[in-house]
């Protein structure tokens, strides 16, 4: 009887743990996918939207892209001097966090936005 627990929890956990390996498997396949379309996106001179997967890219800045001008702001970055600077998505505001406090300035937390506004073409 216990030959037989023994081996079937064995048998599940194998199971278990080949379907954890293709997993991750497909994950390191969609990752390098994705890599190479940003490759080949920047060697357009175009840059991947954080809503590029895998299988669909979108180019930033256009159509289903949460940054593209004319779509709702839902974040908001406060920039010491230059007032506001307004995101389609917490991703994006995030990233465009990092990258005002890389050029050197002052910089204050990544806000919701409680108004009805769309991104411009100036604040990209």
């Amino acid at each position: 009887m216990k030959a037989l627990i023994i081996t079937s929890v064995l048998a599940l956990a194998s199971v278990s743990f080949g379907q954890a390996c293709c997993k991750a498997k497909a994950s390191a396949e969609d990752s390098f996918l994705m890599m190479a379309k940003e490759m080949e996106m920047k060697a357009e001179g175009k840059q991947a939207c954080c809503k590029s997967t895998a299988v669909k890219t979108v180019v930033k800045g256009e159509g289903e892209c949460c940054n593209a001008p004319g779509s709702p702001v839902k974040f908001k970055v406060y920039v010491a001097g230059d007032g506001y600077k307004y995101f389609g998505c917490d991703g994006s505001a995030a990233k465009g966090r990092k990258d005002l406090i890389a050029k050197g300035n002052k910089v204050g937390k990544v806000q919701p936005v409680s108004s009805a506004r769309a991104i411009s073409d100036t604040n990209r």
